[in-house]
């Protein structure tokens, strides 16, 4: 069941961007989806970025039967520096906000991310390059502190 999951979120996730990136960002939290949501909710606030939208995948997955408690798509940034990659780099536009998978199982709950440095191929300059590794180290910083409140 877990592998299903996880390769759908692989497809979700994933875009012909990212051939070649078979990395995904994923951490195992020791607490049930609502308490794991509203942590991550917080961290993202506090590293400076704004929840954008919130998507609910489980009503459509299990009308595919597949079986899963809760599965949201968090989609979140920073407005300004994404407008300007997406004026400066159009390509990139489907990418942004970014997003974080939250799925329960069981008692835990899973987050997982595509790491932003899979973006690196798309930009030109230093100061891009900086700003995709910046995003990449918060995502990182925001999966690891969410899990770090409930061990």
């Amino acid at each position: 069941m877990v592998v299903k999951v996880l390769a759908l979120c692989g497809l979700i996730l994933s875009s012909s961007v990212f051939a070649g990136h078979d990395q995904l960002l994923i951490e195992r939290v020791n607490a049930k989806f609502s308490y794991s949501w509203l942590a991550l909710d917080k961290t993202i606030k506090a590293h400076n970025y704004k929840a954008a939208y919130l998507q609910r995948c489980d009503f459509a997955m299990n009308e595919r039967h597949y079986k899963s408690d809760k599965y949201r798509i968090l989609f979140f940034g920073k407005y300004d520096e994404m407008k300007l990659m997406s004026k400066k780099y159009p390509e990139m536009t489907p990418f942004f906000p970014l997003k974080i998978t939250v799925m329960e199982e069981g008692t835990h709950s899973l987050l997982i991310a595509t790491p932003p440095i899979a973006l690196l191929p798309l930009v030109k300059t230093n100061k891009d390059r900086m700003t995709i590794f910046r995003w990449n180290e918060d995502m990182q910083s925001i999966l690891s502190q969410v899990k770090s409140q409930y061990k």
